[in-house]
């Protein structure tokens, strides 16, 4: 039976492997096109989800599918200069400075049979947790898909938790490399090394062949900043050598490093705008919007906080872990947050979501069921 099962993961990873080589060798600037083909055909199954809701209450709505998000650790070994997690921002707020128990995890996955995909990664290094390793044996046995697309530095891991990743198909890892030259790669990410990520990549690679897996999807992320934008073309041309997909960010803090040559990153970085305000003025929508996390992907911090989404620092909704699961979803707080994300309740002090900016988004513009349904998060 595991034999027949093994040879269907096989055959399910050709047309996976196919197409990252097509994405590979096709021009950067045609990536998004492909990427906006692939929610259209998405959007089609997205649809038929969305008649499913037609008559209901969205803020009634548990959860729209078996997504959830549980932060493997809050620790950073990094100090890049904007990140709350190195500027320890957490230890003054409901973060803190942690890690995901194994034990913990276990439970999780054992009580809640339905949950099928969990992004491991947020605020901190995934690596920097001692029980990673048996948190992705243990998925990987009970049929989880692991993500880390959040990011990862990749500056200090084991081998044997490399050869893991590939045995045990983590789906995909989003490395965090924003430089071509260790010069500027330091510039951000301080205390990291780039020549180090670079040989956890290539150790990954020879697991991959050695395996014969297409996991992890490698994606070079890059946060396209002034001090690093003349850099975009070499960083294509060896994340291509390392078989990784490209993947250019926009700038989360406009009043750091901003772009300098706003045309030579749209040519490389295949956008079609440089910083989160001149997306906003373009597409008239905030950038990003995690709001919909609370149904799509309820975030869920390393020690069990109910969170329900990445960008909440200020209130839980319960602990998953002491209370359970579904419990803390149906809690009166949480459906009472959702209520007011999507317009039908008044602000009320006691819901974390009014401490934060985006919130003032919200009351212009409250969720409708088709940003939840057709939401990307």
């Amino acid at each position: 039976m595991n034999l027949r099962r093994e040879k269907q993961r096989k055959l399910n990873e050709v047309p996976i492997q196919w197409g990252l080589k097509l994405l590979q060798r096709m021009p950067h600037k045609y990536h998004h096109f492909l990427v906006k083909s692939y929610n259209r055909i998405r959007g089609i199954k997205n649809y038929f989800k969305y008649l499913n809701y037609a008559a209901a209450v969205m803020s009634q709505v548990k959860m729209t599918g078996r997504f959830v998000k549980i932060d493997a650790s809050s620790m950073c070994q990094l100090k890049c200069p904007i990140c709350p997690t190195s500027t320890s921002k957490h230890n003054d707020n409901i973060i803190g400075w942690g890690y995901l128990k194994f034990r913990e995890f276990k439970k999780f996955l054992d009580e809640n049979p339905g949950i099928k995909i969990i992004e491991l990664s947020n605020w901190g290094e995934i690596f920097l947790n001692p029980e990673i390793t048996d948190i992705i044996i243990y998925a990987y046995q009970k049929g989880v898909r692991l993500l880390a697309g959040n990011g990862v530095n990749l500056n200090s891991v084991k081998k044997e938790v490399l050869e893991y990743l590939v045995k045990c198909k983590l789906r995909l890892m989003n490395i965090s490399i924003d430089g071509a030259t260790n010069e500027t790669y330091k510039q951000y990410r301080r205390g990291g090394n780039l020549e180090t990520v670079i040989k956890n990549i290539k150790i990954i690679n020879i697991f991959k062949k050695k395996y014969k897996s297409v996991y992890p999807i490698l994606s070079w992320q890059f946060v396209v900043m002034g001090h690093n934008e003349h850099e975009l073309p070499l960083a294509k041309k060896m994340a291509k050598e390392l078989n990784m997909i490209f993947f250019p960010k926009l700038n989360w803090e406009p009043g750091y490093s901003s772009v300098k040559n706003a045309d030579f990153v749209k040519m490389e970085a295949g956008m079609s705008v440089v910083s989160k305000d001149e997306y906003q003025k373009k597409y008239k929508k905030v950038y990003l919007l995690p709001c919909v996390q609370f149904w799509v992907s309820p975030q869920i911090n390393w020690d069990g906080k109910l969170l329900g989404c990445c960008q909440n620092l200020w209130g839980d909704f319960g602990n998953v872990f002491a209370q359970g699961f579904e419990t803390c979803l149906t809690g009166e707080r949480f459906v009472y947050a959702k209520k007011m994300l999507c317009g039908e309740a008044k602000t009320r002090g006691d819901i974390p979501c009014t401490k934060c900016s985006l919130y003032k988004e919200i009351l212009q513009n409250p969720l409708k069921k088709k940003d939840i349904v057709f939401s990307r998060f």
